[in-house]
């Protein structure tokens, strides 16, 4: 992932690269876990040629070793059950990742089709890089949505507020998260009851 990133022209990108010196080079293994939408990779064909089709070949290939998690709870309120049918993630980079930093969190997400991942803030900077896959984003409250697809990238800075929607197919993208809390969890703006 490291090289993935290094490779990528996009700034945004770039600005998370220095998170990655210093990480321990060594798998520490953190056990394996799948949750029910990860076994839509299965049906994944990832462009060989892109950026995005390497990365996402490399997480289909290894996605039965990776442990599976959720942030949230149908007792938290804060999703819907779509989304928590819907989506799972994976932790590579982190405090808890395979991988220790405490500079940089990164992973791979899956969500599933038609889910919605509603209006959110952190104080993480971020980038969604779509591996595969379209949604809508909202970066900010009062900001149109713009459609993204695969290759793609989007930038959240630190406690802006954004939503996504994806479309009739699965979403796949690697995760980068840095400043502030890595194990935040992200604050809503509506409780759902």
């Amino acid at each position: 992932m490291k090289n993935m990133v290094a490779e990528c022209e996009n700034p945004h990108v770039r600005k998370f690269e220095g998170g990655f010196k210093g990480i321990e080079r060594c798998w520490r293994d953190v056990g394996a876990r799948m949750l029910p939408v990860v076994h839509s990779l299965n049906e994944i064909s990832p462009d060989p040629q892109s950026l995005a089709g390497k990365l996402l070949s490399q997480f289909i290939a290894y996605r039965e070793s990776l442990f599976w998690e959720q942030t949230y709870s149908k007792a938290d309120h804060v999703v819907g059950d779509a989304l928590l049918s819907g989506y799972a993630f994976s932790e590579i980079t982190g405090q808890l990742g395979p991988f220790i930093s405490n500079q940089l969190r990164s992973g791979v997400g899956v969500w599933g089709a038609n889910v919605e991942y509603p209006m959110h803030w952190h104080d993480a900077e971020e980038i969604y890089w779509i591996l595969f896959g379209s949604a809508w984003f909202q970066i900010g409250r009062d900001q149109p949505k713009s459609f993204k697809k695969s290759g793609e990238i989007v930038f959240v800075s630190s406690s802006v507020p954004h939503f996504f929607e994806t479309r009739d197919e699965p979403l796949v993208m690697l995760y980068l998260w840095q400043g502030g809390d890595l194990r935040q969890v992200s604050e809503f703006e509506r409780k759902i009851s």
